[in-house]
């Protein structure tokens, strides 16, 4: 046992610890306790309080209320890991309690002191023909699962032969395996088990609105002359709204912290330039517009820190912009010196612009909670690839390249 100073984003929650000595804690243990390392539970009996950190060797077990709960558990029989005492967290306690430490779930059965590793591996072996000779021929390679969590199963449930069709098509996944588990227990007349986080959902969805507010720049790089109108321009800033929808995914009860972010925005915006350039003695004066709107689908993969009422989160994604108005004009006047009455040249292209733009997006901001109210705050940075279509350009010289970075600033309210 040491202590250390309490750090921030430590998310303590209600909670208790069983010392191997016998005496029942009652306080805040911290919810990322064992969550990387599975050898550490930090406990402190108030807020104020001094953290304190036990080991498995110290501690008989540790939780929350109506929530995680962990056992302390020596891995003898854990094949490839290396024998040692750890926090195991338990999914399901019976007749045959369920674990899983660092994504790898374990079973013991009640008086049976062994825990026993659900696990598969890959077998590579030769496949030989019809009529083909083992001896004269390498075959073809191929690869087997073998599945040595149902071997496991079989014998520990052997018991119930109804359950006997359902362990050889189990998953090695923690809703396939407590629904197996917990039905077993019940055939074997276990009236008394406990499933743990059962009222947290596997998945929930959370549904919302977003308005924000994004700063754009657009950008061009040319190799070819024909060009050159694109790469000398400086398009101006463009600062413009959007709304949307947003759908905040996740699975409480196996992953609390992390999410999945849909969202679809709207917008519109605008951007102008002129370029004025000589080439070989002619004189080339250029104004252009790009006239855009978009519906825009990103998905993000969200993490979510501790707080109750304020509670940060970053998250990193992707985004697809599905242009529905891309007009782009430009106007070309072109001199043969500086004094002479240009000809103006009109090359509009309403299909120069691609229907699909592809992005990568970062952002953080926080979650406020206001009673049962949730809203969002976000910064966010955005890089768009090219926006022309490349099927009007010259693909084996590369001839030109865009891209749009944006910066914005989200607000977004959950029902």
């Amino acid at each position: 046992m040491f202590t250390k100073p309490v750090v921030a984003q430590s998310d303590f929650r209600e909670g208790y610890v069983v010392l191997a000595k016998g005496d029942t804690l009652q306080g805040l243990v911290s919810y990322r306790s064992g969550i990387l390392s599975g050898n550490t539970c930090a406990f402190k009996q108030t807020e104020q309080a001094t953290e304190v950190n036990y080991t498995p060797h110290e501690v008989v077990s540790y939780g929350f209320l109506n929530d995680k709960n962990y056992q302390s558990k020596y891995l003898d029989h854990a094949d490839t890991l290396a024998a040692e005492q750890v926090f195991m967290e338990e999914l399901l306690r019976g007749t045959i309690s369920l674990y899983n430490y660092k994504g790898t779930f374990f079973v013991q059965k009640k008086h049976d002191p062994k825990v026993y590793k659900l696990y598969y591996t890959n077998q590579s072996y030769y496949k030989y023909g019809n009529g083909e000779d083992p001896a004269a021929s390498n075959g073809t390679l191929a690869v087997r699962r073998i599945n040595h969590h149902v071997v496991v199963l079989n014998t520990l449930m052997q018991d119930c032969y109804k359950l006997l069709p359902k362990i050889e098509n189990v998953y090695l996944r923690q809703k396939s395996l407590v629904a197996l588990v917990q039905e077993y227990n019940r055939c074997a007349g276990d009236t008394e088990q406990v499933v743990f986080k059962e009222s947290k959902p596997w998945l929930a969805v959370r549904a919302g609105i977003t308005a924000g507010v994004n700063y754009t720049t657009l950008n061009f790089s040319a190799e070819s002359e024909a060009y050159l109108h694109l790469k000398n321009a400086d398009f101006n800033k463009e600062i413009y709204p959007s709304f949307g929808l947003v759908a905040n995914v996740n699975s409480p009860r196996l992953i609390e912290h992390l999410s999945l972010q849909t969202e679809v925005h709207y917008f519109r915006y605008k951007f102008e330039a002129t370029s004025s350039y000589q080439w070989f003695g002619t004189y080339y004066d250029n104004d252009m517009a790009f006239n855009l709107s978009s519906i825009k689908g990103s998905a993000l993969l969200r993490y979510n820190f501790a707080g109750k009422t304020i509670q940060p989160f970053i998250n990193v994604g992707s985004f697809m912009n599905f242009f529905q108005t891309r007009d782009y004009k430009h106007r070309q006047y072109v001199r043969q010196t500086s004094t002479s009455t240009p000809e103006e040249r009109i090359n509009d292209d309403p299909h120069y612009v691609a229907k699909r733009q592809q992005g990568l997006l970062s952002g953080a901001g926080t979650y406020i909670h206001i009673k049962n109210q949730k809203i969002s705050l976000e910064a966010r940075y955005e890089f768009g690839f090219d926006i022309q279509e490349h099927r009007t350009i010259d693909k084996m010289s590369d001839a030109v390249d865009s891209n749009t970075k944006t910066i914005a600033f989200l607000i977004g309210y959950y029902f």
